[in-house]
């Protein structure tokens, strides 16, 4: 019962119906690393926009919000901490292939920003940003995608279909 009224304490939640995610945002201000534990630690994954449509879902999500500007931004889990030229996406490991970084972006401020954040410009119009990793804004998680396959050949086995 503790962890419930946790959970719903910890989170302002969020969900988008979709085909592919449904997103959760949460409320509280940490830094980069405290929001991929968390995300982890409440059973989802934390934020990857991998397509234009992920783009689309997110940001369905934080327009009513109307929160704008710098500061004010959440967490996207993707840095460029291991060779400080590409960022990749944190829980699957993946390059960007998909981006939309505001005007100047990334530029690395002061050799420290190697974290990405979305934030809303202005009504209705996002961009993401590289802000330093220890920045103690919002985050966003996902609920975990299940691997179908695996399932369909688990129960195709037990049904006695090779």
């Amino acid at each position: 019962m503790k962890r419930i009224v946790l959970l719903l304490a910890s989170f302002i939640l969020v969900i988008v119906r979709s085909s592919a995610n449904k997103y959760v945002v949460s409320n509280q201000r940490v830094t980069f690393h405290e929001g991929y534990l968390r995300c982890l630690q409440y059973g989802l994954e934390p934020a990857e926009i991998l397509s234009e449509s992920d783009e689309e879902e997110i940001e369905t999500v934080l327009k009513p919000l109307r929160e704008i500007g710098f500061g004010e931004g959440f967490w996207i889990f993707a840095s460029n901490l291991v060779n400080k030229t590409n960022y990749y996406w944190l829980n699957s490991k993946l390059p960007l292939f998909y981006s939309l970084f505001s005007t100047g972006q990334p530029d690395n401020a002061d050799q420290k920003e190697n974290c990405l954040e979305i934030y809303q410009i202005s009504t209705g119009v996002f961009g993401w940003n590289d802000c330093p990793c220890e920045s103690k804004i919002k985050f966003i998680c996902q609920r975990k995608k299940r691997d179908i396959s695996s399932c369909n050949e688990t129960n195709m086995e037990s049904n006695g279909i090779p």
